[in-house]
């Protein structure tokens, strides 16, 4: 029996498509264990479905887990309240790299992007390999990073927002009334290959807990520089109809602003982990980062 799917790398690190997917009646079973299996090899799994329905763009985020209905994004409405619209036409933007929502307790683990409406030229969005960054780490600074966590922030990006005149004052005070940040490992197990990610950004990691300032600075700086190395990276050009799944417990992402006075449009579901009954599956690197203020 051929597989479901049949998929293609497109990086040696990082990024795939699938290819052959039929889109044609409901997903199968095989399908979606299908996707899942490539998407955690590859991290970033690329489907080129233009005829893609909103239910089944529901689908698949539903055999990842609990899709997210956004706090401040509109969303298609209607019964598919998941699904978020990310316009530009509408100030939205993203073009930082950032893991999605990691100032939560328990951040999406999938996040899947179809594009609706594109520019001429331009509107690429680039992925990071967390996991091949932490990998070429050496082992003194790999033993260094075990134990730390660092505090995740929504507050910081919004503070640069106003002050660059992207969001209104009565925006930023809304956002920051709600307090959303939160402490999580430097460096997280990945549930269901084992290996070993990074998780920081530059948007949302303020500092690293228990050090001293300057020391906290000085390995955030580091490590944001050691990510940033090209042989971590897919870059993904866009076609209407295009959706891009990706691994949000292992990789970064940034959507090129590159495109303006142009309109790009595309329809997001963020997926969170379904809750575990049996807390001793838990991952103790994963447990220890239980903390909010």
């Amino acid at each position: 029996m051929s597989p479901p799917i049949s998929v293609r790398a497109l990086g040696p690190r990082i990024g795939a498509e699938a290819l052959a997917l039929d889109l044609s009646g409901m997903l199968s079973a095989q399908t979606l264990e299908a996707l899942e299996a490539a998407l955690v090899q590859h991290e970033v799994l690329v489907l080129h479905v233009p005829e893609l329905s909103p239910d089944q763009h529901l689908a698949i985020a539903r055999h990842f887990g609990e899709p997210e209905v956004h706090t401040f994004y509109p969303n298609l409405g209607a019964g598919h309240e998941q699904i978020t619209v990310i316009d530009s036409k509408l100030g939205d933007r993203a073009d930082m790299w950032h893991h999605d929502e990691s100032f939560l307790p328990s951040p999406p683990i999938v996040t899947m992007t179809q594009a609706r409406i594109l520019p001429p030229l331009g509107g690429d969005t680039c992925w990071i390999s967390m996991t091949s960054a932490y990998d070429a780490l050496s082992a003194r600074m790999k033993q260094y990073l075990d134990g730390l966590s660092a505090w995740h922030d929504m507050n910081a990006p919004m503070t640069a927002a106003l002050q660059h005149g992207v969001v209104t004052h009565e925006r930023y005070v809304e956002v920051v009334a709600q307090n959303r940040r939160h402490l999580h490992p430097l460096v997280r197990v990945h549930p269901v290959t084992g290996r070993r990610a990074l998780y920081l950004s530059p948007t949302y990691v303020t500092h690293i807990d228990g050090l001293a300032p300057a020391e906290s600075r000085a390995i955030l700086d580091y490590l944001f520089g050691h990510c940033m190395q090209v042989e971590y990276l897919f870059k993904h050009r866009w076609t209407v109809g295009d959706m891009v799944v990706w691994d949000n417990r292992s990789v970064i992402h940034n959507a090129i602003l590159d495109y303006a006075p142009h309109q790009r449009r595309m329809h997001r579901a963020s997926v969170f982990a379904r809750q575990r009954t049996n807390s001793a599956s838990t991952h103790p690197e994963e447990a220890a980062c239980a903390t909010t203020i």
